[in-house]
């Protein structure tokens, strides 16, 4: 399957000359200073997938305008997000060594835009540069079963990016986990979406749930502002809780791309505080629990549900919908789905699980919220989160320390899923249905280690219910064949994590990011031969909860 021609060594699989995305999202420890984790983020990905993933980021020649644009760009990241500056000389350091020569103008550019916009900064001219449909939901305090903070996000979009998971431990500030939409400062559909991804978390208790559909403003109100991504990253290093989080969200610069102005979004805490910034300015809109009639829990979609964006921006404007926001049902996208419909039955559908089952909301409950399918598609279609857009989802269960934890989709986890479209089907290469689970620990073998207990316990079950399987059952071949896979990713684990102790610096978060990797698709594929054979839960009655739409519940409907 691998094309040596294309890369001697790489961690994914290519069918002749195309390059596969991983059926188990790669994760990449970073850990130090902004420049050696920049150095090292670049190195990983090129060892993971490949010197052609970096392919979109080279620029040959940069304009005087280009250039000019760049430093006014630059000169705000140095004001708001100064340690971008040397993580981005990381980047082009670590591409370069690797093969791939790249300048630190090029990934600037990369994670910024060559284009011109309004209102340039003062001084910028004096700038040096360097050489050349998503859902989301959270639930809190009374709402869940132990009154902690859960929160989870899926990412609706083609099949065809490819994504990593970070953890990053750096020298100054918080320590994180992000899920990027796909790798850093490359390209889907000729837009760049540089770190943008959700859920998140911090070792404060701090999540970014998901982007909030913050209102776009017209273009002569958006600048050379902070890229969304580099916005979420800076704020996750920075912010201790909610509220620091707002006060430095309402301060950044704006950029629009992709018709999202870059800001806002749907933060929370371990402290109850929560909130959905759905414009940042002009008017400037928040939504907290209670707005839409929610106690202790929150939900976003592609839509908005404030008053006072009422008229104004996509998909907007037209119709309100209790608990499901505004909605302009004629409008569709570019894969024929209807954009207003979408949003709506989505929000009904998590007001739904949130409100009429509220005190249970745990890990587990969360999982099934993400395989509980529409019905099959008849005359109309049913949009459920659950769907075949799905691809990439994580669960956050933050903590104020050492102990959070962080659990990864790559796509749908529903074994039976439909598509919200008769266009936006994706589907994937040698699907697990699965989760792995990370832990935000306090340094880069304890990350491994935590993996590597998780994917000890995982295959320990999934061997239980196997061997009470006889060699004459159908499904004990086939199963045995994923479990002997998922042990050989723990042996390949052991074998990194012995490694990293034998060496030091980058080397060593290499070697540790290599067992992590392992250890990972190991839980992932034993995990999948334990639900193989113990089903999880698709439904609120799988859990012992009353039916879905009894008469025992307040349900809303479109």
């Amino acid at each position: 399957m691998k094309n040596k021609q294309l890369d001697p060594e790489t961690e994914i699989s290519f069918a002749g000359e195309v390059p596969l995305i991983p059926n188990v999202r790669p994760v990449i420890i970073l850990s130090g200073s902004d420049y050696d984790m920049g150095y090292q983020y670049y190195q990983q990905v090129i060892q993971i997938f490949g010197r052609w993933i970096l392919n979109s980021v080279k620029h040959d020649k940069f304009t005087e305008e280009e250039l000019a644009n760049l430093k006014a760009f630059q000169q705000n990241i140095r004001r708001y997000t100064p340690e971008f500056i040397d993580f981005f000389k990381g980047m082009a350091a670590g591409a370069t060594d690797a093969g791939v020569p790249l300048s630190y103008q090029e990934v600037l550019a990369a994670f910024t835009s060559t284009e011109s916009y309004p209102g340039a900064p003062p001084g910028s001219e004096d700038e040096e540069l360097l050489p050349a449909g998503c859902s989301s939901w959270a639930a809190w305090g009374s709402a869940t079963k132990d009154g902690k903070l859960i929160g989870g996000g899926q990412m609706e979009a083609a099949a065809t990016q490819f994504t990593d998971t970070i953890v990053a431990l750096p020298e100054k500030g918080n320590s994180f986990i992000h899920s990027p939409v796909f790798i850093a400062g490359t390209e889907l559909s000729g837009y760049r979406f540089p770190f943008w991804g959700f859920p998140c978390m911090n070792n404060k208790g701090l999540v970014y749930v998901h982007h909030g559909n913050t209102y776009s403003n017209p273009k002569e109100e958006v600048n050379y502002g902070i890229p969304m991504g580099m916005q979420i990253i800076h704020t996750l290093r920075f912010a201790d809780n909610a509220a620091e989080a707002l006060k430095m969200l309402a301060a950044y610069p704006r950029q629009s791309v992709w018709g999202i102005t870059n800001g806002g979004g749907f933060w929370a805490d371990t402290d109850g505080d929560a909130f959905v910034i759905e414009s940042v300015d002009n008017p400037f809109a928040i939504r907290r629990a209670e707005y839409a009639g929610e106690t202790d829990f929150l939900y976003a979609t592609n839509n908005w549900f404030c008053k006072e964006l009422a008229g104004i921006g996509l998909c907007q404007g037209k119709v309100y919908t209790p608990h499901a926001g505004w909605a302009d049902f004629k409008l569709a996208d570019f894969a024929g789905r209807d954009l207003g419909k979408d949003a709506v039955e989505r929000n009904l559908g998590m007001w739904n699980l949130l409100h009429n089952y509220h005190g249970e909301v745990d890990l587990e409950f969360a999982k099934m919220t993400w395989r509980f399918p529409a019905q099959t598609p008849g005359e109309e279609f049913e949009y459920r989160i659950c769907n075949l857009c799905v691809s990439g989802l994580a669960i956050a269960l933050p903590d104020d320390g050492d102990e959070g934890s962080y659990y990864v989709s790559t796509g749908y986890p529903a074994k039976v899923a439909y598509t919200s479209s008769p266009t936006s089907h994706s589907f994937r290469v040698a699907p697990t249905y699965s989760f792995y689970q990370l832990k935000l620990a306090s340094s880069p073998d304890k990350v491994t280690t935590a993996a590597m207990f998780q994917a000890q316990h995982d295959l320990h079950y999934a061997n239980q219910e196997l061997r009470k399987l006889t060699y004459w059952d159908p499904p004990y071949a086939p199963l045995d064949e994923i479990y002997n896979k998922a042990a050989s990713e723990w042996f390949k684990g052991g074998y990194y994590q012995n490694l990293a102790r034998k060496t030091t610096g980058n080397d060593s978060v290499y070697n540790l990011s290599k067992a992590t990797r392992a250890f990972t698709r190991c839980q992932t594929l034993a995990r999948q031969v334990y639900n193989v054979l113990v089903p999880p839960a698709t439904s609120p009655e799988d859990l012992g909860l009353r039916p879905w739409f009894g008469d025992w519940g307040e349900w809303a409907t479109k």
